[in-house]
Parts: C-alpha cells; sequence; structure tokens
C-alpha cells in the first residue's frame, strides 16, 4: 500500500508528495532477482500517467487518488426517452454506457498502467482487481490490439504481456450517493504470482463527485419546459427575443414537459477527470428528490454523448425539495479552508419533515462542495433563490452576493410620495393590484410583514459572510419587497399542511395527493417580481424579472433603480416580462428556466 505524508512550505504547489510506494518483493523461485511488480494510475491529477506518479499525492484539500469518472453517459444513444411507458424511471437512469460489461464509451476511461515486470517464466500469471467498498462499481478493461477487454479480476494477464507492460482503463458504473456506506474511494490492486513468489502493488483511486456548476461559469444552454398556453409562449417569446439580441449563439433546450418551474425538477452539473489535454467531463443532470413530480423524467431525454441523468430518491413531492432551493457559493478561500469547487447552500423550511433525507445524503456523499444549511422556514415556498444569489464581482475572490434588499425598495416608494406621487398606483401592469403608493406604506400589516422579512434575511446574511469571508462593502443590495401570502386565507394558518391543495397537472398519477407535502409554515412571498431570481448568462448579462412597479414620468421607478444597482456591480439586466407566466404562481425567471454551464474549473485544485 502507498504511504503519503503531507509536507509543508512547497512554493507553487497545491500538493504534497509521500515516499515511493512499496510492494511486496518475494524472491521466485528459481533463485533469480526479486520479483518486483508496480501499479500507475494519475495520482497527481495531470492527466498522464507517467514516473511522477510514482509518489503518493495529496492534495492542499486533503483528497487524494487517481480520479475515476462514473461513465453514464449513453454514447451510442441507444436508450429510451421519457416517452416510452414500458420503460421505468429507474430502469431509465440504470440505461448507461457503464450498464454491464460492455467499453461503450472508452474515450471517459481513467487511464492505468502496470510497468513492465522484469524475469518473469512463462507461466506467470497477473490479476487486477478492486478491492474494498464499492469495488462491485468499478469497472477494469485492458487494452489489446483491437480495443478493451473487460477484466472481472479473476482473468490471467499472462506472462508476455506483463513483460512488455499494460495499459488498463478504468470507469464507474455509478456516482457516490451515500458517504456513510461508501466515499467512493477504492485501492486498485495488482497481484503477480509466478511459482511460489508473488509480489503486489496497489494505487487509490476515487469516483469525481457530481459539482453542481456556479455563476462564474458562463451558461452554454438555457433551458425552459414546453409551454401549457399562451401566457408562457408569450414569455418565451420575450426570453427568446432578450436571449437572441444578447447572446445569439447560446441555444435555448424546450424541454418535454408542460411543469412550469424548470428549476425546480433539475440542477445542473458535472462528473470531471483531467486528460492530456484538459479536462474530461461528463454533464449530468440531477432529478430532485421528487418521485412523484413526472417533469423529472424528462431529463432522460438528454441522455446521450457525455450527458448522464441521476436520481436522487426522495418521497412524494414536498416543496422545500425543489432545487430551486439550491446554490452554489463560487470557489473560495476562508478562514484557512479551501473550498476549490464553492459550496452549495439550501434551505430547510423547519416543517418537521424535510429538506428530505436523500436531499442531504446526496450532496453530503459528493464530499467537495460541503453545504451549508440555511433557514428558509419564513418563506411558503422556501426556497433560497427567492431572496439571494452569487454574482461575479471584481475583487480579490472574484464574486459577491447579492441579497434582496427590503429597505431600499421601500426607501424608493417613500422618497416618491414625499415627491408628490403618493396616488401613482404601486404596479403598473394591466389587471395588476390596485393600490396606490401611499395605501401600501400606510398598510402596517405589510410593513410588519417586510420587517419580518429584512430580519430574517440579515440573520441569514449573517451567517453567510462569516462562511465566507465577504463584507458588507461588497454586497449587492437589490430593491425588493415580500408580502404575506393570501391563499385560502393562508396568512391566518400556522401551516398549509392542514389543508392540501390540489395537485398540479404535471404531478405523476402514482402519488397519493394525501400524502402530499407541498408548501412550508412560512407565509411570505415575493411582492414585486423577486430580481435577484433571473438568469446569469455570463459574467455581464443577467435576465431580470420585469418588476411592473410605479410609473412615475413614463419610468418604472423600481426597475429602474434595480437595474442600477446591477449596473454597478458591472452587470447588464435585461427585463423580461414574466409576471402571468410565473409571478402570480410565486416564482419568477430563475423557477422557470435552467442552464448548463462551462466546465472549465479542475474541482480538486
Amino acid at each position: 500500500m502507498r504511504r503519503s505524508v503531507r509536507l509543508s512550505g512547497i512554493s507553487g504547489m497545491a500538493l504534497a508528495v509521500g515516499a515511493v510506494h512499496a510492494c511486496m518483493a518475494v524472491p521466485v523461485a528459481n533463485g533469480s532477482e526479486e520479483l518486483s511488480v508496480e501499479i500507475l494510475a494519475d495520482s497527481n491529477r495531470d492527466g498522464r500517467v507517467d514516473d511522477l506518479d510514482r509518489q503518493s499525492v495529496v492534495f492542499a484539500n486533503g483528497d487524494h487518488g487517481a480520479i475515476i469518472l462514473p461513465n453514464i453517459g449513453d454514447q451510442e444513444s441507444r436508450c429510451p426517452g421519457s416517452e416510452d411507458a414500458a420503460w421505468s424511471d429507474a430502469e431509465l437512469e440504470a440505461c448507461h454506457d457503464a450498464q454491464d460489461n460492455a467499453p461503450r464509451a472508452p474515450d471517459y476511461f481513467a487511464p492505468v498502467r502496470l510497468t513492465p515486470v522484469q524475469n518473469l517464466t512463462a507461466e506467470a500469471e497477473g490479476f487486477v482487481q478492486a478491492k474494498g467498498a464499492g469495488a462491485e462499481t468499478i469497472r477494469v478493461f485492458l487494452k489489446t490490439e483491437t480495443g478493451w477487454d473487460y477484466l472481472t479480476g479473476e482473468e490471467a494477464i499472462s506472462s508476455a504481456l506483463l513483460t512488455q507492460g499494460v495499459e488498463l482503463g478504468v470507469d464507474a458504473r455509478d456516482i457516490v450517493r451515500d458517504s456513510s456506506v461508501w466515499d467512493g474511494r477504492v485501492e486498485l490492486e495488482l497481484r503477480v504470482a509466478d511459482g511460489t513468489a508473488e509480489a503486489s502493488d496497489s494505487v487509490t483511486m476515487r469516483i469525481a463527485p457530481v459539482i453542481i456548476h456556479n455563476h462564474l461559469e458562463n451558461a452554454n444552454t438555457l433551458f425552459a419546459p414546453q409551454s401549457d398556453g399562451q401566457v408562457h409562449e408569450a414569455f418565451m417569446a420575450g426570453l427568446t427575443q432578450t436571449v437572441s439580441e444578447t447572446h445569439p449563439d447560446l441555444p435555448l433546450q424546450r424541454l418535454n414537459t408542460v411543469d412550469n418551474w424548470a428549476q425546480d425538477f433539475v440542477e445542473f452539473g458535472h462528473v470531471s477527470m483531467p486528460g492530456p489535454d484538459g479536462l474530461k467531463s461528463i454533464r449530468v443532470a440531477v432529478r430532485s428528490p421528487q418521485p412523484t413530480r413526472s417533469a423529472g423524467r424528462a431529463l432522460f431525454d438528454l441522455k446521450g454523448p457525455g450527458f448522464g441523468v441521476v436520481q436522487t430518491g426522495g418521497d412524494n413531492y414536498h416543496q422545500v425539495d425543489s432545487f430551486g432551493n439550491l446554490e452554489t457559493i463560487p470557489p473560495y478561500e476562508h478562514k484557512g479552508q479551501s473550498y476549490p469547487a464553492g459550496r452549495v447552500i439550501y434551505g430547510d423550511a423547519d416543517d418537521g419533515v424535510g429538506p428530505h433525507t436523500d436531499f442531504a445524503k446526496f450532496f453530503d456523499a459528493q464530499a467537495v462542495q460541503a453545504p451549508i444549511v440555511l433557514d428558509t422556514s419564513w418563506l411558503i415556498i422556501a426556497h433560497v433563490d427567492e431572496f439571494l444569489q452569487f454574482l461575479p464581482a471584481k475583487n480579490d475572490r472574484g464574486w459577491t452576493i447579492a441579497v434582496k434588499d427590503v429597505p431600499s425598495a421601500l426607501a424608493i416608494l417613500q422618497d416618491a410620495e414625499a415627491n408628490g406621487h403618493g396616488d401613482t398606483k404601486a404596479f403598473s401592469i394591466e389587471g395588476g393590484p390596485e393600490m396606490s403608493i401611499s395605501e401600501l406604506l400606510s398598510d402596517a400589516a405589510f410593513l410588519e410583514a417586510n420587517e419580518r422579512a429584512r430580519r430574517r434575511i440579515e440573520m441569514t446574511l449573517g451567517r453567510l459572510m462569516s462562511e465566507t469571508g465577504v463584507t458588507e462593502d461588497e454586497l449587492v443590495r437589490v430593491p425588493g419587497l415580500f408580502e404575506v401570502a393570501d391563499w385560502d386565507d393562508l396568512a391566518q394558518r400556522a401551516s398549509v399542511r392542514a389543508e392540501q391543495l390540489p395537485p398540479p397537472p404535471w404531478l405523476a398519477e402514482e402519488g397519493p395527493a394525501s400524502e402530499i407535502i407541498y408548501y412550508s409554515p412560512g407565509n411570505l412571498l415575493a411582492f414585486y417580481p423577486a430580481p435577484v431570481n433571473g438568469v446569469l448568462l455570463d459574467q455581464e448579462t443577467y435576465i431580470l424579472p420585469k418588476q411592473w412597479g410605479p410609473m412615475i414620468d413614463g419610468v418604472d421607478i423600481m426597475e429602474a433603480e434595480i437595474i442600477e444597482v446591477y449596473a454597478k456591480a458591472g452587470i447588464t439586466a435585461h427585463p423580461v416580462d414574466a409576471w402571468y407566466s410565473h409571478h402570480v404562481s410565486s416564482g419568477e425567471i430563475h423557477c422557470g428556466t435552467n442552464v448548463t454551464r462551462a466546465i472549465d474549473q479542475p474541482w480538486w485544485e
């Protein structure tokens, strides 16, 4: 087994090296030199297997081991899609390139080399096998002149091959799902027997974690669902026009579902390992732990070369398990800790139910994006994307926190009233609420609800700032207000769990409605469309939900101030109308869209 030690003070290096690995050496029967064997993998993660990999490596963040990809794409596009009713969700997930012992996608094999063994007799045999927990997940292939042969661990590698050296390819049948069962690491062991002499060597390897995208990565495909009517199609027309004007080469792809909330049933990420010419990656669509939400089945239509789908379990449909309740802090270092892949955050509605244990278990198991759990119990939908996001920034960190800010939104309305515009309607959209600015500002219950929201946001900010090192002067405070939800007198209820609302049309029929828990105990949601609930396309372009605020002298004063706040942060905000398509149903543009992003940052560096 290889030993590894951490060395300090290595200038310019992000890793530490230990002693050359040890192998078991035993004199061969004919009295010749000792039998010595060696197995090498890309332990230093430079995309090659060479002499430098003879040293054990522990990276600065404590990670170690050559990386193996879960080979879960569909290279030959042979797997069925969402509309094939003969296939269950589980069967659709299980259909991928590594489901059996065929080498369908060898480009995603991790390289492993057996160095030539000297002084072997013709009877010598070698065996390679994964050891330890999770070993059954690992596939090993032998490179031949005609392709790749699968090794079960029982097939012998001939003396002739061992003498000349052997190239292997290794992949995995699945991702890591539960670290309490398996942390994704295995030992790949080489054992050589020659008469009465034996020698062995092993190398540590680990499954690549599923990395969730962050906002420092530019969008490369924008997703939205199919439309269920003219209102949504009108939204799509506005979105399409804005994207075509700002990013004419950005594909906009429709998912095969009318579930309006494309952010909620899927989170996109990737698994990656080093290659000789850069990263080798497989995109991953992660289905939310809401198995009765039939929209998640549409993800199987995305499966193809270099694109896989994983399901995260769950039980029925619980609103807090939606992936609108999941965001990613970009990479950073703070208080001696390094997070090269950033960190995921998600909210806990504190409703005695969730997030579902499978939700937490999945993200804990990936290990490298250490989750932060925030309190979202004060919101009825209880999603973190309702009040915060992360933006690129020109600071040492490269990003900052954008947060929905109640005081600045109230100040906009108060200034308008002070300047004689109190009778102006608070909303400018046709058919919207009729109250004036003055009526709104004199509503004690409205002001109390927003004060409550402000306090809860500041508590959350305090936690995030402590965890990340972001300071007050770095924050981007975006004006926004909240209201008490008014669904069936929800303001008078302690919890909507007492009475179930009708299931939406995209909910799978097999889910008993009586067991479905929709909302959290909270009762606050966006008053004006939440200005942080849009889509960041790149470092400078943001799709903003159109505000429909008070119109004074031909200017929407709420929207104008929000656009100015983003502009000061170096980002151009482009308003798109999502009032009737999303806002009136308690969501915004971020909730109704999704993106895959560029994969250009190694998660281990």
